[in-house]
């Protein structure tokens, strides 16, 4: 995947968890636990950053990373202004946008992402939702399939629609992407629109002008938004030592 770079936003500043990526998982700070899950498999990953501690870091244990303005808005953003950094220093088709809070990425989700962006600009992981509860809660993002041979998303949205299966034609969105590196470039370019703005969700820019080709995954890769998601995180990897 010589083509491909792997791209994980971090930035200190966060109400629900301060200093969230200087969070131990082990006896590691998160943002170099998930580093190494994706460093470990592949080469081109790099942290997208804008503080200089978190630098100070990155230099001290030899994590490649690409310094970016702290004024972005989105991670969306951040990676778009790493893209142009990089773009000087090597050649790449691909960009996998990895979330700095999922430790357990896989290898095989990734290459998946990838493996799609051969045919279209932009893919997305999801998987089924556990039972009806789980898919009533606002923060478990759903997106909605497109009937058909190949799963491509006809729509995201938070509040889930009373015509609507769940893990029929609607599952749970997990925000880990994979874009055609000009695609990327272009849709950063592009104003918010207003349904994005209302439901806080990036991708709803996106699926007016372009497929969103989705793979399903069999369950949800854990994530830290909570200090209680990082002691469950924790007693997971305690488990299985």
């Amino acid at each position: 995947m010589d083509d491909t770079v792997i791209l994980i936003p971090v930035r200190l500043q966060a109400t629900r968890f301060p200093n969230k990526p200087f969070a131990k998982i082990g006896n590691l700070p998160m943002l170099h636990y998930v580093y190494n899950s994706a460093a470990k498999f592949f080469s081109n990953v790099y942290l997208a950053i804008c503080d200089q501690t978190v630098e100070e870091y990155c230099v001290e244990h030899n994590i490649q990373y690409i310094m970016t303005d702290s004024g972005h808005v989105s991670g969306s953003d951040r990676i778009g202004e790493a893209i142009e950094i990089l773009e000087n220093q090597k050649d790449f088709k691909f960009i996998i946008n990895l979330q700095g809070d999922m430790p357990f990425i896989k290898e095989e989700y990734i290459k998946s992402l990838r493996e799609k962006l051969l045919t279209y600009e932009m893919s997305t992981l999801a998987c089924p939702f556990k039972d009806l509860e789980e898919a009533s809660n606002k923060s478990k993002v759903k997106v909605e399939i497109e009937e058909g041979e190949e799963t491509i998303a006809n729509d995201f949205y938070r509040v889930i629609k009373s015509n609507k299966k769940i893990n029929k034609n609607v599952f749970h969105h997990i925000g880990v992407y994979g874009y055609q590196k000009d695609f990327l470039k272009k849709f950063i370019s592009l104003p918010p629109t207003k349904r994005e703005k209302e439901e806080k969700l990036e991708q709803l820019r996106i699926i007016d002008k372009t497929k969103i080709s989705v793979v399903h995954i069999e369950k949800e890769i854990l994530g830290v938004d909570t200090k209680e998601d990082l002691d469950t995180v924790n007693q997971q990897i305690q488990n299985h030592v």
